[in-house]
């Protein structure tokens, strides 16, 4: 395995360092390597269903209302979570 040197501020060490003592790590690495993996994880999610998007059939044009409507509830289930 590749090691990596990061540093970090003050507030982000201190941060690591509690979920490291409250959680399932045993070391700081750990903590780290599974934060990245999640973010790739979601990234190729991502991914995968931008190319779902585009694979789906021809596009639909829509105008300024719609669009507008469709940030309010995309806003609205980012703000309370799956």
């Amino acid at each position: 395995m590749a090691s990596i040197n990061v540093n970090l501020s003050d507030g982000l060490e201190q941060f690591v360092a509690r979920q490291v003592e409250a959680g399932p790590f045993a070391e700081v690495s750990e903590c780290i390597e599974s934060w990245i993996e999640r973010d790739k994880e979601a990234k190729e999610k991502i991914d995968s269903l931008l190319i779902e998007g585009f694979d789906s059939g021809d596009p639909i044009p829509l105008d300024v209302a719609q669009w507008s409507r469709i940030h309010s509830e995309v806003s609205e289930r980012i703000s309370h979570g799956p």
